[in-house]
């Protein structure tokens, strides 16, 4: 973001590494409290900034308390931005995956890109590719995925840098319809909910102690994963640990509800689908024979 002063992105990247995570435990997020340590004072980057904050502040329905500008020249060298978010549950309404049994479906919601994991191995595959980031991207994306912000062709750039999806909308949606009963199932019927970052499908296993997860019919693999797998001569398993692989959040509920729930959801967000189910294998295992993990 920083080599092409695109910082639009960056605001959103922020919140939605924070909320995105505060929902797995079916908590709505109510506030925001940004960090920001800068070289130099730049009217034009704090700017940019404060749209990029207010926008992602926007999507995921919290307010932006407060925070902490500092201007530290000589120690950092670069724009430094991270934050805190607060949500809130009723009592006894966390969701922590203790009630996940054998045969819960799996239920993927797509994501809108890289998100914010995996940047040190896509800059060494950029790198590799010999390509800069103004350059067109060498492969086709479907319409209205990514965020444009130059004019032409679509850029590598403009897709390594796509913001991360916010899932407060469906999520929480979903979360609080159940609670008030006007939802798709009984607030029960969810049993676990995963943001799929760093770690990959791995993140799975952090749910419960002893069961296993089988994805079997697995979203769509966005481009610009099949890219760098190939530059980069990265193998599929390494792939899935280290990138969301087009699946950036996932919700486990009772088998005899999940058809009712995927469709109350994808109507919310296009193409969200059941993927798989809950097993007893103790481990993740895919489609993909080479895609498994038996441990995060």
């Amino acid at each position: 973001a920083s080599q092409t002063g695109w910082l639009r992105g960056v605001g959103i990247d922020c919140i939605a590494m924070n909320v995105n995570d505060l929902i797995c435990v079916g908590a709505e997020p109510i506030a925001f409290v940004d960090y920001i340590a800068v070289p130099k004072t730049d009217p034009e980057v704090h700017a940019e900034l404060g749209h990029s904050l207010a926008e992602g502040c926007r999507q995921a329905r919290v307010t932006l308390a407060g925070g902490e500008t500092a201007t530290l020249p000589g120690i950092v060298t670069e724009l430094d931005l991270s934050g805190t978010a607060l949500g809130w549950f009723p009592e006894g309404g966390e969701i922590t995956g203790q009630r996940l049994q054998v045969g819960d479906a799996v239920i993927g919601l797509p994501s809108s890109g890289i998100h914010s994991n995996g940047y040190t191995l896509v800059r060494a595959v950029l790198e590799r590719s010999g390509l800069s980031l103004d350059d067109s991207a060498p492969f086709g994306v479907e319409d209205g995925r990514i965020v444009r912000w130059t004019e032409g062709d679509l850029t590598i750039g403009e897709v390594l840098l796509n913001p991360t999806m916010i899932y407060v909308d469906p999520v929480i949606n979903l979360v609080l319809a159940c609670r008030d009963e006007s939802g798709p199932c009984a607030s029960e019927d969810i049993k676990a909910i995963a943001h799929i970052t760093g770690g990959g499908l791995s993140n799975l296993l952090r749910l419960h102690d002893t069961l296993g997860w089988h994805i079997d019919d697995p979203l769509p693999v966005h481009p610009e994963f099949s890219w760098i797998a190939e530059v980069g001569s990265v193998d599929s398993r390494e792939m899935h640990r280290t990138f969301n692989m087009g699946m950036g959040m996932v919700v486990a509920v009772s088998e005899e509800v999940s058809d009712d729930v995927a469709v109350w959801l994808s109507n919310r967000l296009r193409g969200t689908r059941k993927v798989g189910s809950v097993t007893d294998s103790g481990k993740v295992t895919h489609a993909d024979s080479d895609v498994f993990f038996d441990h995060y």
